[in-house]
């Protein structure tokens, strides 16, 4: 036992020198001498081959390291980079003292615009060589949309007998969207970031504001949980993170401090969480209250206005356009009121929980029985076709502060060409198309020298918010198909001529296979931009002009309807200029149009027959916005107008029982042989393929079953390969013949479950009247997919590449998604290509 401690300090004293090391002759050397690491010595690759199995912070924690780590991690990690837009992005902060920003050459001095700080820019500078893709967003949230910060609509002013309320002499701003728009208006900022991107190859922006389609209430929860979000690049590089361990079990703590409970504890705990009490507080703490005078002037402001205020039988209620009455200005006539015009909470009375402040609260001082009869849809803060004037404020300011963005980001590309003289591919991943006259400009593209590859994919818009003289702002319905003109100018007038331009890509994004949502997958499905307006391709009276694409080799056309006679037209261009490849995804025909035609809208809405008796006329829009066609059989059956006097309604919707399909034309020098092989019916889809194949067409195979002549010799065209994925027929809301896209077995009626989730939603969602948004069609005649699968072996249905896809649709009530679609891939033997 004595000796215990003298063994214990030999042990604290052990120099690390082992009887190993002695004898093996470097008793002199230290065991931590001995593990160092290999510096130099490991390649890059196998530190790429360890990062592409580890997550994203993972792979951030081994930048920290040592300096060869983070040399060798920052290449793969920083190759692609997509910056979100926002006030720090440059390192650039407000300087609170002045209430303004300070410039880098006035750093010292009060006077100036913007403050730079080192941490932004030195993001950009350090780590801007290793960025080969990099890609700016400036996107909306919805959920903030649904619940905007609070913000002062008046102001308090306080006078001898005590604070009233008067409205702002100036718009009052958002104060983070106001930093935002500062933030974008320094152009020479953004391109002195830019400048360090030197080595990039591929651009890429994503702009939303949330002027296009709005989902709200109409969630698929299938898509929430896989993140189903728009990503600039594709997929992401990195494998997904682990999910996060669940808290630990204690005391619940509360995200915000409970700021209400010191003083006048004997307000009802309603009325102190309320969003009217946390309004009358900013608006008195703008006005230099703090503290415990704070809570007094809110106590007194609350006890003067429900005094003086009672309800207002003349007063009206502000509606959106979108509900069919147009937007009033507010009174001259000065009421004192709560936030945004509201009336102060009465005793017993009924108040939604979706205030103009957006925010869901409870209700103000609710009575038992008023409580208790709260409707399900009371509770949605997000209402599309009802807009909050918080809301309508919000997308206003959202579209100021992205205009400016997108005139620096245009500008920095101009006044920068060595920068972006290496660039070959331009990805825009989310764009609205009140932005494209921005791009419409030679120098931006002149800025781009060596760009051979374009993604455009254009977001059109369902409304225009704009600010009245008085302040007030509204919101305007817009006819989405007008996005098409914008996108018809750029394609024309800065794409079509550019020889170095190779490969294009256009998509909307909205409606469509995936567009998420019961109201929106599978309908408002919009013209391909081909022609300069959506109704110059229905309109057979006179022959529109059409986009020329001469130097485009690989052309892609995504989530579109193209009618049969433009597409004749369209890919006979086409096999005369230099494409070689046309790749059509969720690309839709409509039924054929007679020559010298001009369809006009059907103004009844062809919505799901379930609810048609729940709807009155007057709420009936436009056909191509029915509550899913593709519902209960609606896709069987063509909704028209009864004969009736001109000018009126019709009061009784009929539907027209799906017709025979028509026979195919039979060829007169063919012997006995398949149906498949025969003429197809004009203006389908095997008429389409027949004469844009690469490959044999249907009189070649004929032929060479000796079933008919020999066939013409085609010209000769660079045209090599056609791809398709999940194409097929889509029906329009006007009046022409389309019973050839009605099914022979109608699809029995859908659950009442969607049903009734449709009936409910209904009043909130976005209407439209456009005539030119189409729905999709379940169906494609039995001939036709005979003649797709044995003619040029394309395959039907969705394939598991799709499965799940499959299951989202299922989740908005398609019963058969996928049906009457088809895809593959039709290629140019070698041989020929040679």
């Amino acid at each position: 036992m004595a000796d215990s401690p003298t063994k214990r300090r030999k042990i604290r004293g052990f120099s690390m020198k082992t009887r190993n090391s002695r004898k093996h002759g470097y008793a002199d050397i230290d065991l931590l001498e001995l593990v160092l690491w290999p510096a130099g010595q490991l390649p890059v690759e196998l530190f790429t081959l360890i990062i592409s199995h580890l997550p994203r912070v993972s792979i951030q924690s081994m930048r920290l390291v040592n300096k060869e780590f983070e040399e060798k991690v920052s290449e793969y990690l920083f190759r692609v980079v997509v910056v979100p837009f926002k006030p720090e992005i440059y390192g650039i902060a407000p300087d609170p003292s002045q209430g303004r920003m300070l410039d880098e050459r006035t750093i010292d001095s009060p006077q100036g615009s913007v403050m730079l700080q080192d941490k932004g820019m030195r993001v950009f500078q350090g780590f801007g060589r290793h960025i080969l893709r990099f890609a700016m967003s400036f996107e909306f949230d919805e959920e903030k949309l649904a619940r905007p910060p609070i913000k002062s609509e008046q102001e308090a002013i306080t006078s001898f007998w005590g604070i009233y309320r008067w409205p702002f002499k100036k718009y009052n701003r958002y104060t983070q969207l106001e930093g935002l728009e500062q933030t974008a208006d320094e152009t020479r900022t953004m391109a002195r970031a830019l400048r360090f991107i030197k080595n990039a190859k591929e651009l890429g922006l994503s702009i939303d504001g949330g002027l296009g389609w709005l989902a709200g209430p109409d969630i698929n929860q299938k898509v929430i949980e896989r993140d189903g979000k728009v990503s600039v690049f594709g997929p992401s590089r990195f494998v997904p993170e682990p999910p996060a361990r669940p808290a630990l079990s204690g005391k619940a703590t509360s995200s915000q401090p409970d700021l209400f409970d010191a003083p006048f504890r004997g307000l009802s705990a309603d009325l102190r969480n309320s969003s009217q009490y946390a309004s009358i507080q900013r608006m008195l703490q703008e006005a230099g209250y703090q503290d415990e005078l704070l809570e007094e002037s809110v106590q007194v402001m609350l006890e003067t206005e429900e005094l003086i205020v009672g309800p207002s039988e003349n007063s009206e209620s502000l509606s959106s356009d979108f509900n069919g009455e147009s937007l009033r200005e507010p009174t001259s006539t000065f009421i004192p009121r709560l936030q945004n015009g509201a009336n102060p909470p009465v005793p017993g009375a009924y108040v939604s929980e979706d205030d103009d402040n957006g925010t869901a609260t409870e209700t103000d001082l609710p009575t038992p029985s008023a409580r208790a009869g709260r409707s399900k849809t009371d509770t949605y803060s997000l209402k599309p076709n009802d807009l909050t004037n918080a809301q309508r404020e919000m997308l206003l300011e959202i579209e100021w502060a992205q205009r400016a963005f997108m005139q620096s980001y245009a500008i920095a590309i101009i006044d920068n060409p060595p920068t972006f003289k290496n660039i070959e591919t331009l990805t825009i991943a989310r764009l609205p198309n009140r932005h494209l006259p921005i791009l419409r400009r030679e120098d931006f593209w002149d800025g781009l020298p060596q760009l051979k590859k374009l993604s455009l994919a254009i977001i059109p818009e369902w409304r225009d918010v704009i600010k009245l003289p008085t302040s007030w702002v509204q919101d305007n319905k817009v006819t989405p198909s007008e996005s098409i003109s914008d996108v018809y100018k750029i394609l024309q007038e800065q794409i079509a001529g550019r020889e170095n331009i190779t490969t294009l890509h256009f998509e909307w994004l909205c409606g469509g296979e995936e567009a998420p949502g019961l109201f929106a997958r599978n309908q408002h499905v919009l013209a391909a931009p081909l022609v300069p307006h959506a109704m110059n391709m229905v309109n057979r009276t006179h022959i529109s002009e059409l986009l020329p694409l001469p130097f485009i080799q690989h052309l892609t056309l995504k989530n579109c309807w193209i009618s049969p006679h433009i597409m004749t037209r369209f890919g006979s261009a086409l096999k005369k200029s230099a494409l070689q490849s046309l790749t059509l995804d969720s690309v839709s025909l409509t039924a054929s149009l007679p020559d010298n035609v001009q369809p006009n809208p059907i103004t009844t809405n062809a919505a799901n027959p379930q609810i048609l008796p729940q709807m009155g006329l007057h709420a009936m829009h436009a056909a191509a916005n029915a509550a899913m066609l593709n519902w209960a059989g609606g896709q069987n059956a063509q909704i028209v107008l009864p004969p009736g006097q001109p000018g009126q309604a019709a009061h009784v919707l009929q539907p027209i029982l799906p017709l025979q399909q028509a026979t195919p034309a039979s060829n007169n020098h063919s012997q006995s042989g398949p149906g498949w092989l025969e003429l197809p019916r004009v203006d389908s889809w095997p008429h389409i393929i027949d004469t844009l194949t690469p490959c044999q067409d249907l009189a070649a195979i004929r032929y060479s079953r000796d079933l008919g002549p020999e066939p013409i010799p085609r010209k000769k065209s660079a045209l090599r390969k056609l791809a398709f994925k999940s194409c097929g027929y889509v029906r329009l809301p006007l009046d022409f013949d389309q019973t050839i896209l009605d099914p022979l077995d109608p699809v029995g009626p859908q659950q009442s479950s969607f049903a009734k989730r449709i009936s409910d939603l209904d009043g909130f969602m976005m209407k439209s009247n456009d005539s030119t948004l189409g729905v999709i069609v379940n169906h494609i005649s039995s001939i036709e997919e005979r003649t797709l699968s044995n003619a040029w072996n394309l395959t039907l249905g969705w394939d598991r590449s799709r499965q799940v896809l499959a299951v989202e649709a299922q989740a908005d009530g398609i019963q058969s998604p996928g049906k009457g679609r088809f895809g593959g891939v039709i290629e140019a033997p070698v041989a020929l290509n040679t």
